[in-house]
């Protein structure tokens, strides 16, 4: 599969970022797929990582800060990405990110449990595990649009002469390594577990990739979003965020962005849950 994922230059790009097993707020981004797709006919969507791998908790054990409370389903959303893919191909798109890299050749993540990998693929059974890392195998590392966006789990660290560095980039034979180490490891260490980019770095990164900035997510900013420079939007779609504070956003794959400055409250940048936003995210 294609290291990095090439966007058309027309229709409605939704970008959500970091559902982490939250089968909820998959609902909600596909509802609005549905309603964009349904006006326009012609709408993309875009999941920048980190899909699966979700808390094991009890709602009474919930703490504030992880956001609204829900159970993991990372096999559920995972199976519903495949339908959704089925009915509308081309049009759905996935990032892999640094929990997804754990089950097809990274480092096994610890966020909830001791072996995140292990205990989903064992809850699913050998053969749907299968299935599932067969899933995985087939989403970029990267994605570029001709309007000026570029898309990546973590934050836009790498450094990289051209796209073809990064088709190039390795995913496997990091199981046995950690977080530490695979940080050190060019290209892909960055681009999956990066939380940060100095400015020059990430200009350098969407230079290298045709691009004007970055979306990202990994990262987890209560406000719902933030901007770094102009190069630079971290997004936060559903983990660790209330309701209140999710944000996707949505892009015009047919227009030129100069910088994520021109990326509106609003118009580009939508709260997915717009009954409950909060006042400065209604635009």
């Amino acid at each position: 599969m294609a290291r990095v994922l090439r966007l058309p230059d027309h229709g409605r790009l939704l970008v959500c970022t970091d559902l982490q097993g939250c089968l909820r707020d998959f609902h909600r981004i596909v509802e609005i797929f549905d309603e964009v797709d349904a006006a326009t006919g012609d709408a993309h969507l875009l999941f920048t990582g980190d899909l699966i791998h979700g808390p094991h908790l009890d709602e009474r054990d919930w703490p504030d800060f992880l956001g609204e409370y829900y159970r993991d389903a990372s096999d559920e959303v995972i199976d519903e990405l495949v339908v959704l893919s089925l009915r509308h191909p081309g049009r759905i798109h996935a990032l892999v990110g640094n929990h997804e890299h754990g089950h097809i050749g990274g480092p096994h993540t610890a966020k909830f449990a001791a072996d995140e990998v292990e205990l989903l693929e064992a809850r699913m059974g050998p053969r749907a595990a299968e299935r599932m890392r067969q899933v995985l195998r087939g989403f970029a590392l990267v994605a570029v649009a001709p309007c000026g966006a570029v898309f990546t789990h973590g934050a836009p660290a790498a450094t990289v002469q051209s796209i073809a560095d990064i088709e190039a980039a390795p995913l496997e034979g990091f199981e046995l390594g950690s977080a530490l180490d695979i940080l050190d490891a060019p290209i892909i260490g960055p681009i999956l577990w990066a939380r940060s980019a100095a400015p020059d770095v990430a200009a350098r990164f969407v230079r290298a990739l045709g691009g004007t900035f970055c979306i990202y997510g990994h990262d987890v900013i209560p406000e719902g979003f933030e901007r770094v420079g102009d190069e630079q939007m971290v997004v936060s779609t559903s983990f660790g965020v209330p309701d209140a504070r999710k944000i996707y956003v949505s892009l015009d794959l047919g227009a030129r962005y100069r910088s994520v400055r021109e990326l509106r409250l609003g118009h580009e940048i939508l709260p997915l849950y717009p009954d409950v936003a909060a006042p400065d995210l209604r635009g």
